[in-house]
């Protein structure tokens, strides 16, 4: 059975792609790799310099497409066709399959992976193996207990139910929406080794390292072989929030650990990255780029329209929601939802100053809230906004 592996990007992910594709194929010479685009292929691309197998988003078959690439982000389409993708390479003859994020390298044949399909029908790896003492755990409340950076599925009945299943879910009701219990493809398979049999834990350290799981993880170079802890063999590491082009940081994800505090990194982000540019990093086309981001007229899809689009959904299937012309886009016209740029996901509770002119003025108005309305109608008010603060909530505030 040739070992066969897979991944999906969009244009501007593609060197990635390329990156992790010749790292698989280096250890597993014999084996296919395939590259899922959720994206337009340009009309210079050239697929015969390629090493893996294009599979292009349109011929998943997804019903309603253009629905479902209109209420989704980037990120969030996906991370959610990656069930489709799956169903998709069993009923073209392949019998096992690892899906890798594109950001992630092989350092050695992932012995432990298909060791795993050979008695299991699913394959996959929970974020840490130990406790977390500066409570990373309450982040990964959130995320997922499992990264779905990676999932193995071996062709059998239960692992085209576990599909069929998860696939409902992603294309349905699978946002980056945390506050309601939602992230994308990943929250849901928390209920996996619950609701389906034949699931394997994966439980090496030498299987999707990263920053989420470095307190418990110190890789050392030792007769040419890199190990994790001294002696488990580092299979592949996941480079999530990278910066290509350098510096200190090792994600943008965090800063509870840099390049500076573990030396023992440095090595193998030095060259993932030499990989990066290799591999097109310089020419890569941008997310503004992407063909699912604007209205045939050019307008840019912001979230808040996707938001909206998402929350009022019956009311405009059967209509293409990316052209101008269209009744939703004449409605979210007619609201002022449009923006040209999404810049919410950059700020954090470290983003915000108690000196910002704006944010006092804001605590001075919850404070007089709190004096007319009283402790009970405050803590109501507060409910409130937190619930339309989400953005599919927003349907309250702009009816449709």
């Amino acid at each position: 059975m040739l070992p066969s592996a897979c991944t999906i990007v969009s244009l501007n992910y593609l060197h990635y792609a390329r990156a992790l594709c010749r790292s698989f194929l280096r250890h597993h010479p014999d084996g296919k790799f395939y590259v899922l685009l959720v994206d337009r292929l340009p009309k210079d691309f050239d697929l015969s310099s390629e090493e893996f197998y294009l599979v292009l988003v349109d011929e998943l078959g997804v019903p309603n497409f253009d629905s479902v690439a209109f209420k989704y982000d980037i990120m969030e389409l996906n991370t959610n066709v990656k069930p489709t993708l799956l169903k998709v390479l069993f009923s073209q003859g392949v019998e096992q399959i690892v899906y890798l994020d594109p950001d992630i390298f092989i350092y050695r044949p992932l012995d432990s992976v298909f060791g795993a399909l050979a008695d299991h029908a699913i394959a996959l790896t929970p974020h840490i193996l130990s406790p977390d003492q500066d409570l990373a755990e309450q982040v990964l409340l959130s995320s997922g207990v499992f990264n779905l950076g990676f999932v193995a599925v071996k062709k059998c009945p239960e692992a085209v139910r576990f599909l069929d299943w998860w696939e409902a879910r992603c294309l349905g009701l699978a946002y980056d929406e945390q506050r309601t219990g939602l992230f994308v493809d990943q929250k849901w398979v928390n209920f996996v080794p619950c609701l389906f049999d034949s699931v394997c834990v994966l439980r090496t350290p030498g299987c999707n390292m990263a920053y989420w799981n470095l307190h418990e993880r110190q890789l050392s170079l030792e007769r040419g072989m890199l190990l994790v802890n001294r002696e488990i063999p580092l299979e592949f590491y996941h480079f999530s929030g990278i910066s290509v082009e350098g510096g200190e940081r090792i994600s943008k994800y965090t800063d509870r650990f840099t390049l500076t505090t573990r030396p023992d990194l440095r090595g193998i982000f030095e060259e993932y990255r030499a990989e990066l540019v290799k591999n097109g990093s310089r020419e890569a086309h941008t997310a503004a780029d992407y063909v699912f981001g604007s209205f045939d007229n050019g307008q840019y899809i912001n979230r808040l329209t996707r938001s909206l689009y998402a929350a009022n959904l019956a009311n405009y299937l059967g209509e293409n929601p990316f052209s101008s012309s269209s009744k939703f886009y004449q409605w979210a016209k007619s609201a002022g939802i449009f923006g040209d740029r999404d810049t919410a996901n950059t700020y954090t509770q470290r983003s915000y100053s108690k000196r910002e002119p704006r944010l006092r003025m804001i605590h001075a108005l919850l404070r007089g809230a709190l004096r007319v309305l009283g402790a009970d109608r405050y803590t109501v008010l507060l409910r409130y906004l937190s619930y339309i603060s989400i953005l599919r909530n927003q349907i309250d505030v702009f009816p449709n």
